[in-house]
């Protein structure tokens, strides 16, 4: 009789139910029971019918209760009734909303609606779809700069029937002699490359690592407060900068070409047509002979040690000697490989620090302005994880007093 309301009591055990069932046991005991087999029965039943009420609506109760109820029931099921028990009692408590039972659906619709948002609240935010613009930007940019620039001054520089390159005077041609090992498996097979290909890795790796929040797990103390978008879009912005300031420069003047790995194009007339194929349709990145002022590698150097500078990159000594020291070895070889002239370098070290103040400035709201305005709504800063930053318009004037009042600079700068 036991096992059969074990078993009915089972059965009626439904999941997520907030009832209070009761099971009564009549008692068939009676004084004149003499036989041992019926007085541990009407045990058992008494037993039964006092440990058998399960209230739900009390999870304070059935806490409270847990250790009794379970230690009797324990001894009176059997393995398989003890299985079938478990598996048909087991609510999951809810402390979200003031502590409901979850059913086992509930639970099942409650991790459906967290995957069927995964890609929105993950993937498709407002914080990345500004990084792919910043990445759509400098796209843009450097294929302007590919057809308007070095296809241009590929159209554009002196032709000469000699067999080996007649550059124009120069002071770092006389004083650094010709030396451009090729490396294999590498664009373009130069040092600089290979430079600026290091460099574009380190500040990757950190925008990977950075790209959200990181606390110690000790000590809690902030590891990275999340900025590796923004790190992404300042190497983006600041790219693009320098590619469309040497698209305006580049395809200006002509100059005769150094390089002596361009001597078979400074025989051939070309036009546009024939330029555009040569520079743009040999794969990307694009490369052109001719493309001289001012120097891309150099001012994509500098604007990467900028970028590893602002970012903290180089607060450790070594590291930052260990990376200037490879930036170095970059300019020397755009030299000595005679890619540029001296001038081209020279100019590239004033647009690799002009560029970047003047951004900088824009970014921070130290000077106002509609394009410091585009500037701070493009990027990703990591307050934005924390706080809506849809009224940066409204607090920008504070925030241009705030800076201004600390770094001391002028309030009436106007852009």
């Amino acid at each position: 009789m036991v096992d059969h309301l074990v078993d009915d009591v089972s059965k009626m055990r439904v999941y997520g139910s907030t009832h209070s069932l009761t099971t009564i046991c009549t008692d068939t005991c009676t004084p004149s029971s003499s036989s041992a087999s019926s007085s541990e029965n009407c045990k058992k039943n008494n037993t039964l019918q006092m440990h058998m009420r399960l209230d739900m609506m009390s999870p304070m109760d059935e806490n409270n209760s847990t250790g009794s109820d379970s230690t009797v029931m324990s001894h009176l099921l059997s393995p398989k009734q003890r299985i079938r028990s478990a598996d048909s009692s087991f609510s999951d408590i809810s402390s979200d909303d003031g502590g409901g039972y979850y059913s086992r659906y509930a639970r099942h619709r409650n991790k459906s609606r967290n995957a069927r948002y995964f890609f929105h609240n993950s993937v498709f935010t407002v914080n990345n779809f500004k990084v792919v613009l910043s990445f759509a930007a400098w796209f843009v940019s450097y294929m302007i700069m590919g057809v308007f620039g070095g296809s241009v001054a590929y159209m554009h520089f002196e032709r000469s029937d000699r067999d080996v390159p007649d550059p124009l005077p120069d002071f770092g041609y006389d004083r650094i002699p010709y030396f451009c090992p090729a490396i294999p498996h590498v664009p373009h097979g130069n040092v600089q490359s290979i430079v600026l290909f290091i460099l574009y890795t380190i500040i990757l790796s950190g925008v990977v690592l950075r790209w959200t929040p990181r606390f110690h797990p000790k000590s809690g103390t902030v590891v990275s407060n999340g900025d590796g978008r923004l790190i992404l879009q300042h190497m983006f912005h600041l790219n693009c900068l320098v590619f469309l300031t040497r698209t305006s420069t580049v395809g200006v003047t002509g100059l005769p070409q150094p390089n002596p790995k361009c001597v078979e194009q400074q025989h051939l007339p070309v036009t546009f047509g024939n330029a555009l194929q040569f520079v743009m349709g040999r794969g990307f990145p694009p490369h052109a002979c001719g493309d001289l002022v001012y120097s891309g590698h150099v001012g994509c150097t500098l604007i990467c040690m900028a970028v590893l500078h602002r970012h903290g990159f180089m607060k450790n000594k070594i590291v930052a000697v260990g990376m200037w020291t490879v930036a170095a070895i970059g300019i020397y070889f755009t030299i000595s490989c005679r890619s540029h002239y001296s001038v081209d370098v020279v100019l590239a070290f004033y647009f690799g620090y002009f560029l970047p103040e003047w951004y900088f400035n824009r970014s921070d709201a130290r000077v106002r302005g509609r394009v410091s305005r585009w500037i701070r709504k493009m990027e990703v800063r990591p307050e934005d994880f924390e706080i809506d930053n849809d009224d940066d318009s409204s607090s920008e004037e504070s925030d241009i007093k705030g800076n201004a009042a600390e770094l001391k600079y002028p309030m009436s700068i106007s852009v």
